[in-house]
Formats: C-alpha cells, structure tokens, sequence
C-alpha cells in the first residue's frame, strides 16, 4: 500500500482507501476515486505539481498534496 502521489508515472494501481475530509473526500468519489477502482498517473507538470490521473476514463490533475490521501495498491 502507498499514497497516489508516489505511483511512478504509467503505472496502474488499484485505489484501496481515501483517507480525505469532505468536501474534498466527496468530491473524489463523485470522480470515480472509488475503492477497488484502477488509477493510472499519466503526467506531471513541468515541476512534478499536480499530475494527471486516469480515473473510470477520464484524465482529473491533482495535486501531490490531495493524491497523497488516496491509498492504492500496485496489482
């Protein structure tokens, strides 16, 4: 188990948990930051913050501080 936000880019990994408060913890979910879900980190900006993610097909950018609350575990 590690946090989002140290996935190596184009690796998949499957979401365990969001440890997140709300409103940003709802606002995950709402975009299919789902436990048991498959999560692709595709690119960062030029200085690593944010990155871009592949979430139920669609691209979302968080930042490392926000990723950071989200568990997943490499297949």
């Amino acid at each position: 188990m590690l946090p989002l936000s140290r996935l190596p880019l184009g690796k998949a990994a499957r979401i365990l948990s969001l440890s997140a408060q709300e409103p940003l913890r709802g606002r995950l979910l709402d975009l299919g930051f789902v436990p048991e879900g498959e999560i692709t980190p595709l690119y960062g900006a030029p200085l690593g913050d944010p990155r871009a993610y592949l979430v139920c097909d669609t691209v979302i950018a968080l930042r490392q501080k926000d990723a950071a609350t989200v568990a997943v575990a490499e297949p």
